[in-house]
């Protein structure tokens, strides 16, 4: 069970994160649709920190008997969370710089 001071340090450090998260997003160093994740994520850690029971209650929803096994569970569906949203975001940039080049080798063409 974690103390009041470990939670309210917690809070803390999740809120300067998301603070963070928004600040880039003003900022333009970070696209909204890549920010998502990063602004979910805080969001969902907060509510199991001020909600002692959420954790164990959604680990014994699914079946999982430890509650390390269901923090490691949520750590891998994040993981693959952003793994998915990287290869979206590389897809689209391949086939952007796919059309590019070739409009460049048809301009080289009309050229020569």
């Amino acid at each position: 069970m974690m103390t009041l001071r470990l939670r309210i340090i917690i809070a803390a450090i999740l809120l300067l994160g998301l603070m963070y998260v928004i600040h880039k997003i003003k900022k333009g160093s970070l696209e909204l649709r890549y920010a998502i994740v990063w602004l979910l994520l805080p969001i969902v850690i907060f509510l199991i920190v001020v909600i002692p029971g959420a954790l164990t209650g959604l680990s014994n929803l699914l079946g999982i008997y430890n509650v390390m096994n269901m923090v490691f569970f949520l750590g891998f569906i994040f993981v693959i969370l952003v793994l998915f949203s990287l290869t979206l975001a590389v897809s689209k940039l391949d086939d952007r710089v796919r059309k590019l080049t070739q409009k460049e080798a048809l301009k080289d063409k009309e050229k020569n």
